[in-house]
């Protein structure tokens, strides 16, 4: 599994890399602005608005030890109507190079993510949309998720045979150039005896983007984000709060979105014991809505 399993991994990711820069040099842009107010995609909250399109959030951890974490993305969105609600499936995957006693590499998939979003109030400059998703016990569970959860943001996403309920709410707010967001959502883990054999455990999960487009003579869009999101366990034995703060900026339009940022996680140390800075690319592809 070793070198086969790390050529795998670098060859893909180096696809993808290609793929998104080749994107961002040869798709045409073109500014939008939705009926309502007009906020930059943020790189981990969930956007209050639907769409018709895909994405992929490609990113890549430095490890405290040795080695590095992938922590990969593909989303399929469905705008039902007028961006005000939509339908998505996520698929998560997670790789680790180098890891553990034995440098260990892997790559795995998580768990699929279902679900749905409708905003509940919408005007010129604030939104406010709220959210159901069902996240479905389908990852590979080896040494790649066992990575994932220990970086903790994403830990409902590689939990073996567990079935997570996540309700959630977004706030959305802009003015002229400025935009901000809000996040909060629950992950309800059932069946999560993997985790300290209980049969339930809740995550909490908020946040906030504050971002910045300036008006600048280019024939797309630029914005400047400050992304903070915080996972809190609340039902573990030894509780954990995990927080990740991601500068960034993001180039696009209605037809591309193309995002780049730093992560630096901070708070309990079982995260920054764990994993140092990251670096991430993220890719809005949209279909027409």
């Amino acid at each position: 599994m070793g070198k086969d399993k790390r050529g795998f991994v670098y060859l893909k990711t180096s696809v993808v890399v290609s793929l998104v820069i080749l994107a961002a040099l040869f798709i045409p842009i073109k500014g939008v602005k939705a009926a309502g107010p007009s906020l930059p995609y943020s790189f981990f909250l969930e956007h209050p608005y639907s769409i018709t399109g895909v994405r992929g959030n490609f990113e890549i951890i430095d490890l405290d030890g040795s080695g590095g974490l992938f922590m990969n993305q593909i989303r399929a969105d469905i705008n039902v109507y007028q961006n005000l609600f939509g339908i998505y499936a996520k698929f998560p995957f997670a790789g680790v190079t180098n890891f553990g006693p034995d440098e260990e590499d892997d790559y795995d998939f998580g768990n699929i993510g279902i679900g749905g979003k409708v905003a509940l109030l919408n005007t010129d400059s604030a939104v406010l949309t709220g959210g159901f998703e069902v996240i479905l016990p389908t990852t590979s569970n080896d040494f790649g998720s066992a990575a994932a959860r220990a970086y903790f943001r994403d830990f409902s996403y590689f939990v073996d045979d567990a079935l997570t309920l996540k309700p959630y709410a977004v706030f959305g707010y802009s003015q002229g150039i400025f935009g901000f967001q809000a996040n909060f959502d629950a992950d309800i883990i059932t069946n999560a005896d993997e985790i300290e054999d209980d049969s339930t455990e809740l995550i909490l999960k908020y946040g906030a983007t504050a971002s910045v487009t300036p008006n600048l003579s280019l024939p797309f869009s630029t914005s400047f984000l400050l992304e903070l999101l915080m996972a809190s366990s609340t039902s573990f034995d030894d509780n954990i709060t995990g927080a990740y703060l991601t500068p960034g900026v993001r180039f696009g339009g209605q037809i591309l979105s193309l995002g780049a940022g730093v992560q630096i996680p901070f708070g309990s140390d079982e995260v920054t014991d764990f994993a140092n800075v990251g670096f991430l690319l993220d890719l809005v592809i949209r279909f027409g809505s």
